[in-house]
Formats: structure tokens, sequence, C-alpha cells
């Protein structure tokens, strides 16, 4: 039978400092080439002319440089529009 060890407040101070505030400041940003098309893309078809579009970045601290891996959209809904459920 398995027995589960509880790790004690002391081991998990490293991953709590990441979660909550940085040590350092972050000092340089990273976006992947296809992170920046799929914005691109996203203000093509949602954005017209200087309308705003929304979404979330997806990525990570490393050292004092934020990596950007990933992003998501958030469609845009009209009143007019039949299929959208609050």
């Amino acid at each position: 039978m398995a027995t589960r060890k509880e790790s004690s407040p002391a081991s998990s101070a490293p991953m709590a400092s990441t979660a909550g505030t940085l040590d350092s400041p972050v000092k340089q940003i990273q976006i992947d080439g296809l992170v920046v098309l799929k914005i691109i893309k996203h203000y093509q078809e949602e954005g017209q002319g200087s309308e705003v579009v929304q979404g979330v970045l997806l990525g990570l601290v490393v050292d004092d440089r934020l990596e950007i891996t990933n992003c998501f959209p958030f469609p845009q809904h009209t009143e007019d529009d039949a299929d959208f459920d609050e």
C-alpha cells in the first residue's frame, strides 16, 4: 500500500512565490510568432475598423522574462445574435 507524504510549508515556499508576487520585476516580454498571428487573425475576423477585440494571453515568467506562449480570443456577440446565451 502506497503512503502519501504531506509536504511541509517550508518546501512549498518557492512555489508560492512564483504564484503570488514576483521576486524580480519583468524586464523582457517574449511573444511567440504564432501568438502574434492569432491576434492579427482575431482582429481581422472580429474587429471592424477601430473596434476593440478581447482575449486571454497565456504564458509564464522565466527569470526576468515573460514568455507569452498562446492566446485565446473572446468572441464578440451582438444584441441581435439569436444563438447567444448568457
